[in-house]
């Protein structure tokens, strides 16, 4: 048995009826407990000072949503103690993950910002562009890696848990600020670039009203 976090452990996007178990702040610490080490039903009773058959209630209901599995089974006198862990170190939920393809979610994009009142002409060829430019942004050395909301290089860090699934927008402005911290002065002034010429894309093709 091992107190080291493993390192093989992948990111996991859940659902959200997984997301809905972790508002209870007993899951909460069950989970944090069983990153840090894998423990019996008895010992994480133990620490968090309650019953064995309240801490099997949650147990299942966590093996049932996906967040944690039975990692060892070992004979003790007739019993057999299974030790359970998590299945994955850092658990992030976004409900507006977006489906489409990044041609469709443009024009999902255009019309998002006629609905926050800003006049853009939505049409295939503005559509085309602005799928581009992103295109050419998620290009740029440096760019975050995230598929499908989901950070591909936060290593097995606890703290994109410490409080629940890792908001997806407060995710994506982290990996923003360590993007802009790790560039270079060309990669820097680059993106400036790519910016300005997003900005006046987007200028170009409001409505003249």
């Amino acid at each position: 048995m091992t107190d080291t976090p493993d390192p093989n452990k992948m990111l996991r996007q859940i659902t959200e009826g997984a997301f809905a178990l972790l508002g209870d702040e007993t899951r909460r610490r069950i989970i944090f407990l069983l990153r840090d080490s894998e423990l019996t039903v008895k010992e994480i009773a133990s620490r968090l000072g309650l019953t064995t058959q309240n801490i099997y209630h949650h147990i299942g209901r966590l093996q049932e949503a996906g967040l944690v599995r039975v990692n060892e089974e070992r004979l003790s006198g007739h019993l057999i103690e299974r030790f359970y862990t998590v299945t994955a170190d850092t658990f992030i939920y976004n409900e507006d993950r977006m489906e489409e393809n990044d041609y469709q979610s443009s024009f999902d994009i255009l019309n998002g910002l006629n609905e926050l009142g800003i006049g853009v002409e939505v049409n295939e060829e503005n559509a085309e562009r602005l799928s581009r430019l992103n295109e050419m942004s998620t290009r740029m050395p440096g760019a975050p890696s995230v598929e499908n909301g989901i950070c591909t290089y936060c290593s097995f860090s606890g703290y994109f848990m410490k409080f629940g699934p890792m908001n997806p927008m407060l995710l994506s402005r982290i990996l923003q600020y360590a993007n802009l911290i790790g560039m270079n002065d060309e990669e820097f002034e680059a993106s400036l670039g790519l910016i300005r010429e997003m900005r006046e894309f987007l200028n170009s093709i409001r409505s003249r009203r």
